[in-house]
């Protein structure tokens, strides 16, 4: 993924985030209001306080009339040019901007041996986002081996396997010169261009079509996606439409948010447990899993989340805020956010989910809006907890549909296998106690022994210890309980472009046992779950470039789940 520059933003709590800036023709929006860019959630900021315009030759910063003012290096002003180490001061908000195309990183482990450690890991660990050009019509092109976004900048573009074509595919089922995208107008039309093997919309072999925005076409085994493109503005509803249900139209359907692993509040009594990333470094036993459960969720979380060396959250709160604040969605009336103990079985939290559905008295059809290790309990409420017949449409969000390779430091058994440190070894002690961490296992080729073998993780039980193999097969049933498709229409909202896990190679004794781990990253996924793993077959889908923990807040998602819940 090409870079443009940085902004490091500072909030008034402490907390760093970092919003890489694409490309050189990006302009991002900064205030209070859910539709911006970035969002600050700073009292002293106006809901729209600025934005910043980014083209090939710099950044400018343009104050849009704030009530409090915007200040670069101490100084108001109303327009400026930005430099590298410039400090923006909106309200109590500080952002520091960095030109330059930074260095993808890849994933790395960070050691933490005591307590002091542990404090400057969590003091200087920021949370990352990605924001990119969303304003310009182009196309997200998902293969077999990669995914790629090809701006709408001319006439028409066109699609097949010879090299010359705006979107070329190694794909034999695709013809020299398949398709053509034209611009006529507003519109934009998708024309086969007598290949043999088709061009299709959904399952719709089409000739000539009208493309509507996240329209997914497929040309041989590619999946490409149409997105027209749109301005902050346009992802709130026209002066605030109502939908009132008549015979012949349909009020709003409810919507049911179920968050990712973390993303759920854990109480005992008056007490909550979660969220405290300290907890799993100097009490391993407080957060460990066992029956019977004496833990209560009670609320999503509505801060961020950071573990290290396990996960990074942006607050799954502010989802809700952008369905209430944009599309005047109501938390309790149509809206409804559904915490559960994300430690357990993935299949007790698809039976909770049904029940709390059924005590909402939500009215069908509704749909599933769900990120994460969500879109595994959502999926099993559907194909066995009887949501099949009530869920109108599955949205997706950064699903482990097949597995994430990044899980298995967590569970691997003999200590000092990996560079944890001494405290962040306390990871391990709980981790190895979720049953839904297993269940999050690679299920495809993505660990290999030093002769290139493949190891299924989920049927080979040498690589964990005697009291994790129950867990460990729990998981192979869920597994073939849930199947590799949905029953019912899916959208595969996923990130691409970024550093990620994608490979394991290990070395392994006569016996089987593991001495030595290495993990291999490539650009192929959101930094978490690689993008071959988070789209469900036959499902329509939706690339961004956007890190794992920040889906759910980057404005092209938002557009989408938009697009899906107005029609």
């Amino acid at each position: 993924m090409q870079t443009f520059g940085k902004l490091v933003l500072t909030t008034p709590t402490g907390q760093e985030k970092e919003f890489t800036l694409s490309d050189a023709d990006t302009d991002v929006t900064l205030g209070r209001a859910s539709v911006n860019d970035i969002v600050l959630r700073d009292q002293k900021a106006s809901r729209n306080h600025a934005r910043i315009e980014c083209s090939a030759s710099g950044c400018a910063l343009i104050d849009l009339g704030s009530g409090n003012g915007t200040r670069v290096n101490d100084e108001r002003i109303e327009r400026a040019t930005l430099n590298a180490g410039d400090l923006i001061a909106i309200g109590d908000s500080t952002l520091r901007f960095e030109s330059g195309a930074p260095e993808m990183i890849a994933p790395k482990i960070t050691p933490i041996n005591s307590q002091a450690e542990l404090e400057a890991t969590l003091a200087h660990a920021t949370l990352a986002m990605t924001i990119s050009n969303t304003h310009a019509p182009r196309l997200a092109i998902k293969t077999a081996t990669r995914t790629w976004q090809v701006p709408f900048t001319q006439d028409a573009l066109t699609i097949g396997r010879g090299e010359t074509n705006d979107v070329a595919l190694d794909d034999r089922k695709a013809s020299r010169q398949h398709a053509r995208i034209e611009r006529r107008g507003d519109d934009f039309v998708l024309r086969d261009q007598g290949s043999t093997n088709g061009t299709f919309i959904g399952a719709m072999r089409v000739t000539e079509h009208t493309l509507r925005d996240g329209d997914t076409l497929r040309v041989g085994d590619a999946r490409i996606v149409f997105k027209r493109g749109f301005q902050a503005q346009e992802l709130t509803l026209a002066d605030h439409m109502t939908f009132i249900e008549t015979p012949g139209h349909r009020a709003r359907r409810p919507v049911v948010i179920v968050p990712g692993l973390m993303g759920s509040e854990l109480w005992r009594g008056t007490e909550r447990f979660w969220p405290n990333a300290r907890i799993f470094f100097t009490d391993p036993d407080a957060l460990a899993y066992a029956e019977p459960n004496t833990f209560e969720p009670r609320d999503l979380v509505h801060e961020v989340v950071i573990v290290p060396n396990l996960v990074k959250l942006e607050q799954y709160g502010r989802l809700g805020d952008f369905l209430e604040e944009a599309l005047d969605y109501a938390r309790g009336k149509n809206l409804f956010e559904f915490a559960y103990d994300w430690r357990q079985d993935v299949r007790v939290s698809a039976r909770q989910l049904g029940a709390a559905i059924e005590n909402w008295k939500i009215k069908p059809p509704y749909i599933l809006i769900a990120h994460s290790l969500g879109c595994l309990v959502s999926r099993y409420f559907v194909e066995h907890g009887g949501g099949k017949n009530q869920v109108e449409r599955l949205l997706l969000v950064g699903g482990p549909h097949y597995g994430v390779p990044q899980i298995l430091p967590g569970l691997l058994f003999g200590q000092g296998l990996l560079p944890f440190g001494l405290l962040g070894e306390q990871i391990r002690k709980v981790l190895v106690t979720f049953p839904s961490a297993y269940q999050i296992l690679p299920t495809y080729p993505c660990v290999f022994d030093q002769h290139g073998t493949p190891i299924d993780v989920l049927e080979d039980e040498t690589w964990v210890g005697e009291s994790q193999r129950a867990l460990l097969r729990g998981a192979r049933e869920f597994r073939k309980e849930l199947g590799t498709r949905s029953s019912i229409p899916t959208v595969s909202i996923f990130g691409y472009g970024l550093s990620t896990t994608t490979r394991i190679n290990i070395q392994r004794d006569t016996d089987g046992k593991w001495n030595d781990v290495k993990f291999v990253t490539a650009p192929g996924g959101d930094d978490t779950i690689p993008d071959a793993s988070t789209v469900i077959e036959d499902s329509e889908i939706h690339p961004v470039e956007q890190h794992h923990g920040s889906l759910y807040v980057d404005n092209d998602v938002k557009m989408r789940l938009k697009l899906e819940l107005m029609r």
